[in-house]
């Protein structure tokens, strides 16, 4: 249900959005909301109707009119876009599956305008589009939630203000727009696979939504090649997701993950569209991740995977992407090649990293560093310090698990990775 909702929220809004105009977005956005929240109220009692999607559609667009009925704008607005909608009905053309899906692409051009600050376009696609809460934009922003809150109301004002309209742009302006679309669908996706959520670790549904939304822009674009790229990176992550946790919900570490639990036929696509994406003439963030992320999927085993073919892309991607978690994860990487006293040389430089004080996989990183080495006193304060950082009930299970197996068993190996990448 969830899922269903966040679904329809972001096609509802996106598609009143474009037939009254952004100046009624945030009319569109709360009806669309009162209408979900009636639809749960109901629904949780069994009465669900035969077609949900078409009920929602229905009472929402209803709402809509008579909102704008009752502010007496509706008539104006009528006649400036040169139709009369006296009732609901009126709408039902409109609502088909073809306006749908040009509605949402036209409000992710909208939302990811170049003249919006990279924080606000995030939040936006989030919020409208997804059905993210504030909270969760936070988590996968890693902002206060406060914030959150301002750069939507100071983004949402800057629309009206500059009375923007869903118009796709033209082709100057058309790969910086596609380049910013692309990151909110990267940060969707990881939302899901690493969920700020406290008791769900991985929510499938919004690695869904992000995979459906990115095979939308390569329907729209199929010679914008970097979506291509990270269509292929989140196939070859939702491979693993069967075998990311354990029976009570714990994460599974990488090295010790059940390899015939991974998907084939994701791995499959994942390999098809990194082979489509290499068509294009520009190297990406998404090609480089893509590229890391089919050499753990396709190796034979752990043993054999090739650390030393990861380490080179991600020193490039280093180079595109000014990102510490990048160089958290060469650091694991160099612990897989060099071993753990290399890895913690490296990580020292990261520990003050306004970015990484407080990351919960950086003090996890050097907890089980510090095991590998024999130092269990150190390792024991990083990992009780990891504990206290993440909000998730999983995390926290397998770094209790952590602490145990140090206590009473011997180190074993480490591949933790980041929230994007390899765990």
């Amino acid at each position: 249900m969830d899922h269903f909702f966040r679904h329809e929220a972001g096609r509802i809004v996106s598609l009143l959005a474009k037939i009254f105009g952004m100046d009624h977005l945030q009319l569109a956005e709360d009806m669309v909301q009162e209408t979900l929240l009636e639809a749960f109220s109901q629904w949780s009692y069994g009465s669900l109707p035969d077609n949900p999607g078409a009920w929602v559609m229905a009472v929402a667009k209803r709402k809509v009119l008579n909102e704008l009925k009752r502010k007496k704008i509706l008539a104006a607005k009528s006649e400036a876009i040169g139709l009369e909608y006296e009732n609901p009905e009126d709408l039902d053309p409109l609502f088909d599956e073809a306006h749908i899906a040009d509605s949402m692409l036209r409000m992710f051009f909208v939302c990811c305008d170049p003249a919006l600050p990279v924080e606000s376009r995030l939040v936006l696609t989030l919020k409208i589009l997804c059905g993210f809460s504030s909270r969760e934009i936070a988590g996968a922003l890693l902002l206060r939630e406060a914030a959150v809150d301002k750069r939507l109301y100071r983004s949402k004002t800057a629309f009206r203000r500059r009375r923007i309209s869903l118009e796709i742009p033209g082709k100057g302006a058309l790969e910086a727009r596609l380049d910013s679309v692309n990151s909110c669908i990267y940060l969707l996706f990881n939302e899901g696979y690493n969920s700020s959520h406290p008791d769900f670790l991985i929510r499938k549904d919004l690695c869904a939504e992000a995979m459906r939304l990115c095979r939308l822009v390569i329907d729209y674009f199929p010679g914008y090649y970097a979506s291509h790229a990270l269509l292929s990176l989140m196939c070859f992550h939702a491979a693993r997701f069967d075998s990311r946790l354990d029976d009570h919900g714990a994460l599974v570490i990488f090295a010790e993950q059940d390899r015939t639990a991974w998907g084939p036929e994701l791995i499959r696509m994942g390999r098809f569209y990194l082979a489509e994406s290499a068509q294009g003439e520009r190297l990406t963030e998404y090609h480089l991740e893509a590229g890391i992320a089919a050499e753990h999927c396709l190796a034979n085993s752990f043993a054999e995977t090739r650390w030393d073919v990861i380490d080179r892309d991600y020193a490039v991607l280093a180079q595109l992407k000014d990102n510490p978690v990048i160089e958290l994860n060469r650091a694991v990487i160099l612990s897989m090649t060099s071993g753990p006293r290399a890895a913690m040389e490296k990580l020292e430089e990261l520990r003050n990293h306004p970015r990484l004080r407080h990351y919960y996989l950086l003090h996890a990183t050097l907890g089980e560093l510090h095991a590998r080495m024999g130092e269990m006193d150190k390792a024991r304060e990083c990992l009780a310090h990891a504990i206290s950082r993440t909000s998730s009930n999983a995390e926290k299970r397998f770094l209790r698990k952590s602490l145990e197996r140090i206590i009473g068993l011997e180190p074993t190996t480490l591949c933790l990775g980041s929230r994007s990448s390899t765990n």
